[in-house]
């Protein structure tokens, strides 16, 4: 870790980004799959308290995150 480095956690594992970094780049570092989802909505972002947070939320140091993808199907127009 340097001064322009930061250590979080996503998913239960280590991660350093950049200071300054949105959860939305952390996503993308570890797993660019995840973060299609999460940017599309078809994933869940929580904090360490299992709080809802958004993408664009900047991180700080110890940040702890759970990103997972969601198990219901994309919501279709009703049937007729």
């Amino acid at each position: 870790m340097t001064p322009a480095t930061i250590p979080v956690f996503l998913n239960g594992r280590p991660v350093t980004v950049p200071l300054g970094a949105t959860l939305a780049a952390l996503v993308a570092q570890v797993d660019p799959e995840l973060a299609t989802a999460l940017a599309a909505g078809q994933a869940r972002a929580t904090d360490a308290r299992d709080l809802p947070v958004a993408a664009d939320l900047v991180l700080s140091a110890g940040a702890i995150f759970r990103v997972s993808k969601s198990s219901r199907a994309a919501a279709g127009p009703a049937d007729a």
